[in-house]
């Protein structure tokens, strides 16, 4: 009898020291783009710096944030992003520049060499959005773009784009999905605008 209570007590206080964490499952921004070579423009002998994108906090954050209705917010608690979106925007826009080879060479803003241009980026939004009940939701991708000559400090040109696309499920990874949808249709439209603004 006390041999049985000693090892209730025993089981008892270990499974005590035991917690369960949930597994968090990480999302990561990945665009595919069928790119176009647009290097006969004036920029093809002029080099480019990419400025780190401008956001908000949340942007800058490895928690995958959610808007409900027109003013809660809300984190998935299960699911994170593996870059922030700041960071992950910032390398796509530089991978796509550097494969359409519009400009001579397209430096990170870590770069200790002097370029032509910077392109400075403020992200607006970048976030899923839920109704107020929760029965549909879209990926919602504001972007402004300012073209900069680095040599004169003027602005040449500016533009902002916009990109809403609808979640197939109700979820983080149908989030997921739809940003990467919409940020390819954001990067495509970059892709045109620098090569008129280029010609």
């Amino acid at each position: 009898m006390y041999k049985l209570i000693l090892t209730a007590i025993l089981a008892l206080f270990l499974s005590a020291c035991s917690v369960t964490h949930p597994l968090i499952t990480e999302y990561t921004i990945n665009t595919k783009i069928n790119n176009t070579n647009l290097d006969s423009g004036v920029c093809s002998d002029k080099s480019l710096k990419v400025s780190q994108a401008f956001s908000t906090n949340d942007l800058m954050s490895l928690k995958m944030n959610y808007i409900q209705g027109s003013y809660k917010q809300f984190f998935y608690s299960e699911s994170q992003w593996a870059e922030s979106p700041n960071r992950a925007v910032t390398f796509e826009m530089i991978k796509l520049l550097r494969e359409t080879k519009l400009f001579k060479s397209v430096q990170t803003n870590k770069s200790r060499s002097k370029t032509d241009f910077i392109l400075e980026t403020n992200i607006e939004d970048f976030m899923q959005h839920f109704t107020s009940d929760s029965a549909e939701s879209y990926a919602n991708i504001v972007i402004s773009l300012t073209l900069l000559d680095s040599i004169n400090n003027t602005i040449l040109a500016t533009q902002t784009f916009r990109s809403k696309i609808k979640v197939n499920t109700l979820d983080a990874h149908g989030g997921v999905v739809a940003l990467n949808n919409a940020l390819e249709d954001i990067l495509v439209q970059m892709r045109d605008w620098l090569g008129e603004v280029c010609k």
